[in-house]
């Protein structure tokens, strides 16, 4: 087991790859997947309500009465009429919205209203950071019209009566409700994305730590050292697979430990073994990046290559799999592409897998279909690093031939 050791002893001895690779990037996964919105907010509708400033220089009582209806459809913070505080407001996003009222503006609002002439204008800024402050701005205008036109149909009311009038009218809201169709977002789908957004994060650390393990391997001195030792290359190369094999296991525990932990409580209502079948689906999928750095040991790489093939193969698998992106918002071209790429197999299956109700042989077929393509892509990988390390030990077999006949000469 002197070989198995010493593998793991350098992988040890890079505690900053560990750390960076799975543990940073594993929280950055936590981070995105918390900010995100699955649509998973549960069956009730919530109007969405903007803070919004009124600086209110009229003070009539078309002025007060509009406060008030804005009021009721947002969060109304208070402002000093000051023109660097009202900048500050905007700019900082304390007001979403900020509307200034000049005076005189509720007198001649109902007296344009009633004989037809060109209404005054209020001053607003909003922030274009979001869309809150033009819906605020729409409600405005909404209750402004209201007003208006019980200003036009009631000439002789007073403005108490016309205000009235509009409140009512603006009172009446249309009845909203949602509808769960088979296909939409459940809590799970937080934790499902986690892993998703994992196939970053499993192919960076284990294609850098497998990599790096094997390039130590391949340094000159350690290779000739191990020819003429009594250890067969069988047996070198079979501490070295379970090396990487632990290394492997590893990287996937705390990736998904790290997930369970973050959102485990989402996972309520799923069967355990459909979460056990998602979590099994991450482990076949680490055995892709586990074929690549095979791989690159095989070829021989150094160690910045591997850091660079395994950020790399990292982006370029996660986005073209549909790991961050959904794919169905690709070009067609790219959907075609992205069954050639494992990532994509395997999100399919972890999304599939925690929509089971139920786990049988049949319903967690179509998953386990998709994780035995994954695994095909990890033999293809591994076949061709078998390949590449045979030709390459004739390559070198074939050189050390070569300067052996020119010395005998």
């Amino acid at each position: 087991m002197q070989a198995f050791k010493a593998a793991l002893h350098v992988v040890m001895d890079h505690p900053v790859y560990l750390l960076v690779y799975v543990g940073f990037l594993s929280l950055m996964g936590v981070f995105i997947t918390s900010s995100i919105n699955l649509g998973i907010d549960g069956s009730e509708y919530t109007a969405s309500k903007a803070p919004f400033a009124v600086i209110d220089r009229d003070s009539s009582e078309l002025s007060e009465s509009l406060a008030a209806f804005l009021g009721e459809q947002g969060e109304r913070v208070e402002v000093t009429d000051d023109p660097f505080a009202l900048q500050d407001a905007v700019a900082t996003g304390q007001a979403r919205y900020l509307l200034v009222v000049p005076q005189g503006y509720g007198d001649e609002f109902i007296e344009s209203a009633r004989t037809g002439a060109e209404e005054p204008v209020l001053e607003s800024t909003f922030s274009y950071g979001t869309m809150a402050g033009t819906l605020v701005d729409e409600q405005v205008n909404q209750y402004l019209g209201l007003v208006r036109a019980a200003a036009a149909l009631e000439p002789d009311a007073s403005m108490a009566s016309v205000l009235a009038r509009a409140d009512e009218a603006a009172a009446k809201a249309a009845d909203v409700e949602t509808v769960q169709t088979p296909n939409s977002s459940k809590p799970a789908d937080q934790f499902a994305f986690y892993l998703q957004w994992g196939t970053y994060t499993m192919t960076a650390a284990i294609v850098v730590c497998v990599g790096l393990l094997m390039a130590a391997f391949n340094r000159t001195d350690l290779y000739r050292r191990n020819l003429v030792s009594p250890m067969s290359s069988l047996r070198l190369g079979m501490q070295k697979a379970a090396a990487s094999l632990l290394v492997t296991a590893l990287v996937w525990a705390i990736t998904c430990g790290i997930g369970l932990a973050a959102f485990g409580s989402s996972l309520a209502g799923v069967p355990p073994a459909a979460v056990a079948l998602a979590l099994g689906g991450a482990l076949v999928f680490a055995l892709v990046p586990l074929t690549i750095g095979f791989l690159l040991g095989q070829l021989g790489a150094s160690e910045m290559v591997a850091n660079a093939v395994g950020n790399i193969a990292g982006m370029v698998m996660s986005f073209l799999g549909g790991a961050w992106i959904s794919i169905e918002l690709m070009g067609p071209e790219i959907q075609t592409l992205s069954r050639f790429i494992p990532t994509s197999w395997y999100t399919e299956a972890v999304s599939k897998s925690v929509h089971l109700t139920d786990v049988t042989l049949s319903s967690a077929a179509p998953v386990l279909a998709n994780l035995g393509v994954v695994a095909l892509f990890a033999a293809a990988l591994f076949a061709v690093a078998l390949v590449a390390g045979r030709v390459r030990m004739r390559s070198a077999e074939a050189g050390g031939n070569a300067a052996a006949s020119m010395t005998g000469a």
